[in-house]
C-alpha cells in the first residue's frame, strides 16, 4: 500500500478468542461485560454500538509525544453504551487501533481507538449459555499483534 510512511495503521478484526499473551493486566469494572463472541443460548439483539477515543493525528504533527489511548477506559465506554441500549452485555464486533510513527519509532500503545460492538439482552436465567468476556490483557495483545500498515491519516480515518 502506497501512502504516507510517517503512520501505522492497525486493523485486528476481533472475531476469534487467541491466546492470552503479555503482562497479565486486570480488567476494568464494566457496567456491562463486553464479550468476544455472541453466546450459544437465545439473547435479544438491540442494535450496534461504537465509541472512538483517542487523537486524529496527521502528517503535519509535530509533537512526537502524542497522548495515548488506554484500552480499559475505552472497553468501558463501549460497556456503557451497551448499557444505555438497554443490554446486559455487549458482543464486541470490531476494533481498529491507530498507532503513531515518527522517525520510525511506533508508539508503544495507540493514539487512537475505535470499538464497535452488538448491544444483546440474555434472559435472567441463561442456562447452558457459555461467556467469552474480554479480558484487557488479551484486547491488548491483540492490539499489538495485528499487521501494521502504512498508510496516509485520511486513510486511516476513513472509517473502515
Amino acid at each position: 500500500m502506497r501512502g504516507f510512511t510517517g503512520m501505522t495503521l492497525a486493523y485486528v478484526l476481533l472475531l476469534a478468542p487467541m491466546a492470552h499473551a503479555g503482562e497479565p493486566r486486570e480488567t476494568p469494572t464494566l457496567s456491562v461485560p463486553l464479550l468476544w463472541e455472541s453466546p450459544g443460548c437465545g439473547h435479544q439483539r438491540l442494535g450496534s454500538v461504537e465509541i472512538e477515543l483517542g487523537e486524529h493525528v496527521s502528517e503535519i504533527t509535530q509533537d512526537p509525544n502524542v497522548p495515548t489511548v488506554d484500552y480499559g477506559r475505552a472497553m468501558k465506554l463501549l460497556s456503557n453504551a451497551g448499557a444505555a441500549k438497554g443490554a446486559n452485555a455487549v458482543v464486541l464486533r470490531w476494533h481498529q487501533g491507530v498507532y503513531f510513527t515518527r522517525s520510525g519509532k511506533q508508539s508503544r500503545r495507540p493514539v487512537y481507538v475505535k470499538l464497535r460492538g452488538a448491544a444483546i439482552r440474555l434472559p435472567d436465567i441463561a442456562t447452558g449459555c457459555t461467556l467469552q468476556p474480554v479480558q484487557l490483557a488479551e484486547l491488548e495483545a491483540r492490539s499489538r499483534s495485528g499487521v501494521a500498515v502504512n498508510v496516509s491519516s485520511r486513510e486511516a480515518f476513513s472509517g473502515e
